[in-house]
């Protein structure tokens, strides 16, 4: 079963008035808050990191938001209700970046659980746990709305609860924790295909899934083994292998890929270890002073769109904190910069 949600607010800090992102300005991110059933919007400083909540923040939305996601193209966002079994579209202001929900929402199958959107913004993937499926759309480009494409929605392995896509959107992989294994899906116009060999089995108790940019590799966080394994992508098929698994700190539940570093949030030993991926080979080599220090039970690792900073939320603390991202050595620092919540952060996405 999925890690119980909650509710993030921010204290209301001001406005900024730049929304996208550059040296000098800020993005935009969003939360989504599931006990208070709405998602919370706010800037973050591109040089700086400071946070600055923005003005009518947050806005309300469907039945316990679980999972958030910006459309590339920074006009809209979409969140899982995973309570109502729905999708809700918002609309983003372009001067402010506030949000408008655009009525009705798009049913899903049960419990919604995760997102992901191919980087050209033709398609948004749901992943209901409870229906063992995947529910796949068509998105307008002019209005944002969603359209379920021919098949939908895709039948699955039961309690799947977390997925990947590559950078191409070749391929799709989905991680299931009650099996301990990756199943590969090929995609075509949003269709989903499973790739023809057996699922890839990994270390006990995944919990999170990541494809690198390069899409060379996918890497696993397995919360009972204390490893994050390796597995290398055939361009081809899209089939995986397993390369090997690598010891992390306590309970690793977040991973994100930066090449050539791999990032692991450990919820139960409170840092963040921070690795080298060797391009041909896969092979990780944790960076000097790794794990570094990430604050109380970190839970979910969000990058900065210009790669300076790497956001981490906690849940039991109720922050998300930036952290400095050394490009040379990949190290990651504190910084004074965070978000003090009113309760637990459920998820993130930012503004590219």
């Amino acid at each position: 079963m999925p890690i119980k949600r909650t509710v993030l607010i921010f204290v209301v800090l001001g406005l900024a008035t730049l929304l996208g992102c550059s040296s000098s300005g800020t993005h935009t991110a969003y939360v989504s808050l599931p006990n208070l059933n709405a998602v919370a919007a706010y800037r973050i400083h591109n040089s700086s990191a400071a946070f600055t909540n923005i003005v009518g923040s947050p806005y309300p939305g469907g039945n316990s938001p679980t999972a958030v996601r910006v459309h590339p193209s920074n006009k809209f966002v979409y969140v899982a209700n995973q309570s109502a079994n729905d999708i809700s579209l918002f609309t983003i202001d372009s001067a402010i970046g506030s949000l408008h929900e655009v009525l009705p929402r798009t049913a899903t199958g049960l419990t919604p659980v995760a997102l992901t959107i191919d980087s050209a913004g033709n398609f948004l993937y749901a992943l209901n746990e409870v229906s063992g499926s995947i529910s796949v759309y068509s998105i307008n480009s002019g209005t944002g709305a969603l359209t379920a494409v021919g098949g939908s929605p895709f039948a699955i392995f039961p309690n799947s609860i977390a997925f990947a896509i590559t950078p191409s959107a070749k391929f799709l992989y989905v991680l299931n924790t009650n099996l301990a294994s990756v199943f590969a899906y090929t995609i075509t116009s949003g269709v989903l295909a499973p790739v023809s060999n057996i699922p890839v089995q990994v270390g006990n108790g995944p919990l999170a899934i990541a494809v690198d940019p390069s899409e060379a590799f996918v890497y696993v966080c397995n919360s009972a083994d204390n490893t994050v394994s390796v597995l290398s992508i055939n361009s081809t098929s899209g089939a995986l292998t397993l390369l090997g698994s690598y010891p992390t700190g306590t309970l690793p539940i977040s991973v994100v890929a930066l090449d050539p570093y791999l990032y692991v949030a450990n919820q139960g030993s409170s840092n963040v270890s921070v690795f080298t991926i060797a391009s041909t080979t896969g092979i990780l080599t944790q960076v000097t002073s790794s794990p570094f220090s990430a604050g109380t039970a970190p839970f979910f690792l969000v990058l900065d769109p210009n790669n300076l900073f790497l956001y981490v939320g906690s849940q039991t603390a109720r922050t998300i904190t930036a952290f400095s991202i050394n490009t040379s050595t990949g190290a990651i620092a504190t910084t004074s910069q965070s978000a003090a919540a009113a309760a637990s952060p459920s998820s993130m996405a930012v503004t590219k």
